[in-house]
């Protein structure tokens, strides 16, 4: 039989499960890279809706002389204007004058405490999607020094 060409049984046999194990790789490593990039853009704006209502909150604190908490804050500033923060549904306010700002779409929970003249916030971010990202964050601000509160 010398002359005829053609590949075994074995030979086959070896290059199916090679390629085989190939298409497993690379199937679970495209699966990884889609549920992990997924997980990391949930988990990214969990963060910034904290980090941006820290913000204003750190801004307005500051600047307050007063504070009342509680399920939403409100902070009476040196100019004897207020500023209040209040969870409606799963969206964080800020209001200013009559003005309302959204500082974030997200947030589960939010409360604001007083002890003596530091005020602290703790709130949660919870963004919908499959993964189920929860962030958390307490954040802590100093009234303005020299005025009653």
């Amino acid at each position: 039989m010398n002359g005829q060409k053609g590949m075994t049984v074995a030979e086959l046999v070896v290059a199916i499960a090679t390629s085989g194990i190939i298409v497993v790789f690379l199937g679970t490593a495209i699966y990884q890279i889609l549920n992990v990039s997924g997980y990391g853009n949930d988990q990214l704006t969990a963060t910034h809706e904290l980090e941006n209502v820290a913000h204003w909150f750190n801004i307005d604190g500051q600047g307050a002389k007063a504070a009342t908490g509680g399920a939403s804050l409100e902070l009476t500033m040196a100019d004897d204007s207020s500023v209040s923060y209040t969870l409606a549904g799963t969206e964080m306010h800020r209001t200013v004058d009559g003005q309302q700002m959204t500082l974030a779409r997200n947030i589960s929970s939010a409360n604001f405490t007083i002890d003596a003249r530091v005020v602290t916030m703790s709130l949660t971010s919870s963004p919908p999607g499959q993964y189920g990202v929860s962030e958390s964050g307490t954040y802590y601000v100093f009234l303005r020094a020299g005025d009653s509160g």
